[in-house]
């Protein structure tokens, strides 16, 4: 007799398979995307993650399964091929990317690469009451939790903690080849991990989730990292030119004044940042618990912009985004009562004012109330203060970033927020290094912040130029905005009762300066926005430690003062009084990017720069498009794109180019021109890829080469031969 094997049979032999497995081995169950296998009397779970990820699941009371967290990219799912190791007492899962099994003897965990090479022996599982505690063998050094840190880019712990300007994530790249990243059963209380002897998780819970993945460099790292927990969406364009802020805009004339003066000097700009005044009249700090009645928390004050919908308009047609601070919490005593009547408080028994935005009948709520003002014009916001949970600014952005998809659907997010959590990067997010005082100290501290903000996830980084607390000198000005070029987000700040950062404020030597900082950052906008595509296929930051690119070489494991943009132009601003600095060029073919000179590494130079010059570097191989000088970034220009070309070596260079504003590049919606360099041939050759067609987009490219200049349409595919 022939049976037919319709879906109930193949569902028993599903279900005998699983009975075989755990009768025969008595240790392991298989389970969806993975297997539990039995330590005692605690089954541990061992999954296969897509992308090359595995999961340690473990949990004390119910069977360990994948938790469900924000910090998790929604997209992700748990389909990665895999095999099941069974040679007891050592039972795990395999895939092309590595191995991780579990002795059920000695209860050691063990994580491989794809070679079979052990990345972590002797891990260790142990739970207490209110706690788990996953433990492994330190080996080599540690980077990538974020910028809480006592040196400069290596770790040896996390308090997954949020503070002005802070970030600290659950989440680690070893120098042996793998990476860490850790999610607990509330978002809110995140692992934390701690290196002395052995290297220590500690989940607070009864549930917990170790991620792990084989991972070689950390640029293998970070693409696994942003499949885990989503991908870096770029900002609209406009968002990587130059961004004013200042709190103590003084009334609608200053407001015009100041935007008029900065297109009338030349100074390129594309957005102008606004404090407290010009939603309410005075802070809320002294506020108390109830607030105060005649509070505004969601209109404009009258005195700043009396006319906000003619006021914008202006600001536009002088291309200008408006982008407004908002605070996570309420001033208005009606709209308070009305908060703590439907539970939408944080702490509903304490005079805090904070909102709890992880609640979705606030979200709504707040989306209503904050309609309005994207309907008169306001493009992105300032999210400040928000650290009263760690989560606070995702479900804050979620609030915003679901409005916006309403009110403009298709329209770019675009937030800056003092702190951030895994998976913050999903929304277009930058993250500045808080309110930082106006010294040289404090600048030298801006990159260390920013490079580890790129290492942990967070690819926008920006700081407060100039710095918030205090006046800088002239010179240090200078020597901030000159720094700022070479941020992800160039943007300046000052606290109300300073001097503001308006570079026609200084002097005409220290605008001039200013102005010459400016216009390279803007010719740099083609580069920059070509990395924040990188960023969002592959996961490499724009911004980027030389350790990223030269990780056997100690003399830069920490280094912090001179950084990568991209992987061929050295940045080594000067970060000091005085003009001086030595720069250290790792080995390889570097040239000075004003006067063509070569220099061989590993070595070490010292430099003198006048007020107006940045010490800036390109390795050889590297092809970098240079833009004409413009004073906004969507300003449209006849002018071709120079490709500068470093001899030396083979190069390539991906230039992608879009409408700037929407999602389309999400599915495909791009323009692609792969330039490629053959050194020894001497000739630079292209191909134009994808279906964007835009007018903004290049149409001739000038090839650079020293001082040999060729022109030719950039069509299709070309070349050019030196």
């Amino acid at each position: 007799m022939t049976i037919k094997k319709g879906p109930l049979v193949f569902s028993m032999i599903a279900v005998l398979q699983s009975v075989f497995i755990t009768t025969v081995q008595a240790q392991v169950t298989k389970v969806p995307h993975g297997i539990l296998v039995k330590t005692g009397n605690i089954p541990v779970g061992l999954f296969a993650v897509d992308n090359g990820a595995f999961c340690l699941s473990l949990n004390d009371s119910a069977r360990p399964s994948i938790i469900k967290s924000v910090f998790i990219d929604p997209g992700v799912g748990a389909g990665t091929p895999y095999t099941v190791v069974s040679a007891a007492p050592l039972y795990g899962i395999k895939t092309a990317f590595g191995k991780l099994t579990i002795n059920t003897e000695s209860k050691e965990w063990t994580l491989y690469d794809a070679a079979g090479h052990i990345l972590v022996r002797h891990g260790s599982i142990a739970f207490t009451d209110s706690t788990i505690q996953v433990t492994e063998e330190a080996k080599g050094l540690f980077y990538g939790s974020g910028n809480k840190t006592t040196k400069a880019l290596e770790k040896d712990r996390s308090s997954s903690s949020v503070f002005n300007g802070v970030a600290d994530i659950p989440y680690f790249w070893n120098s042996e080849g793998y990476s860490g990243f850790g999610v607990s059963a509330d978002d809110n209380t995140p692992p934390t991990w701690n290196r002395t002897t052995d290297v220590t998780w500690n989940f607070i819970g009864k549930a917990a989730n170790l991620y792990l993945w084989p991972a070689k460099t950390m640029y293998e790292a970070a693409k696994v990292y942003v499949k885990v927990t989503g991908r870096p969406k770029l900002p609209p364009r406009w968002a990587l030119g130059y961004l004013q802020s200042q709190w103590g805009w003084q009334d609608s004339a200053y407001v015009a004044d100041v935007a008029a003066k900065f297109r009338s000097h030349h100074l390129p700009v594309d957005a102008l940042i606004f404090d407290f005044e010009w939603y309410t009249t005075t802070p809320d700090y002294t506020l108390g618990k109830n607030g105060k009645p005649d509070f505004s928390d969601f209109t404009f004050n009258p005195h700043v912009f009396p006319h906000p919908v003619k006021q914008i308009a202006d600001l536009k047609t002088q291309h200008l985004q408006f982008i407004g601070i908002r605070k996570p919490r309420l001033g208005n005593t009606a709209l308070l009562d009305t908060a703590r009547e439907n539970g939408w408080l944080i702490s509903p028994r304490t005079d805090s004012r904070d909102l709890d935005f992880s609640n979705p009948g606030l979200r709504t709520w707040f989306e209503d109330k904050t309609r309005p003002m994207l309907k008169t014009g306001v493009d992105a916001w300032w999210d400040d203060e928000g650290e009263s949970y760690y989560t606070l600014y995702y479900w804050w952005n979620t609030a915003q970033f679901d409005l916006l998809a309403s009110a403009r659907p298709n329209y770019r997010h675009f937030t800056l927020n003092r702190a951030f959590s895994p998976g913050n990067q999903r929304f277009g997010y930058c993250t500045w290094s808080g309110d930082i005082p106006s010294t040289w100290a404090s600048l030298a501290d801006v990159p260390k912040d920013l490079l580890n903000f790129s290492l942990a996830g967070m690819y926008y980084g920006a700081c407060d130029i100039g710095g918030f607390q205090g006046t800088p000198t002239k010179e240090m000005l200078v020597r901030w905005f000159q720094a700022g070029v070479f941020f992800p987000i160039m943007r300046s700040h000052s606290n109300i009762g300073t001097t503001a950062r308006f570079p026609f404020l200084w002097g005409e030597d220290g605008e001039a300066a200013m102005r010459k900082a400016l216009d390279l950052r803007y010719q740099l906008l083609p580069y920059l926005y070509s990395l924040g595509h990188e960023a969002y296929t592959s996961g490499a930051p724009i911004m980027r430690p030389l350790v990223m690119e030269f990780p056997t070489d100690t003399t830069v494991a920490g280094m912090t003062d001179e950084w990568l943009v991209g992987k061929g132009l050295l940045a080594a601003p000067v970060l000091d009084s005085g003009g001086s600095r030595t720069v250290y060029f790792p080995g390889d073919t570097w040239y000075d990017y004003h006067t063509g000179e070569e220099i061989t590494g590993p070595k070490t130079i010292a430099v003198d720069a006048a007020l107006d010059e940045i010490p800036l570097y390109v390795r050889a191989g590297t092809l970098l498009p240079i833009g004409p000088v413009i004073q906004y970034s969507e300003q449209a220009s006849a002018a071709p794109l120079e490709i500068h070309i470093y001899p030396g070596k083979n190069g390539s260079f991906r230039l992608v180019e879009d409408d700037g504003v929407s999602y389309n590049y999400t599915k495909g919606n791009t323009r692609v021109t792969s330039y490629r360099w053959d050194d020894a041939a001497k000739t630079l050759t292209w191909i134009v890829s994808g279906a964007y067609s835009g007018k903004n987009v290049y149409k001739t490219v000038k090839a650079v080469l020293g001082k040999e200049e060729k022109v030719a349409a950039i069509g299709e595919k070309g070349s050019l031969s030196f």
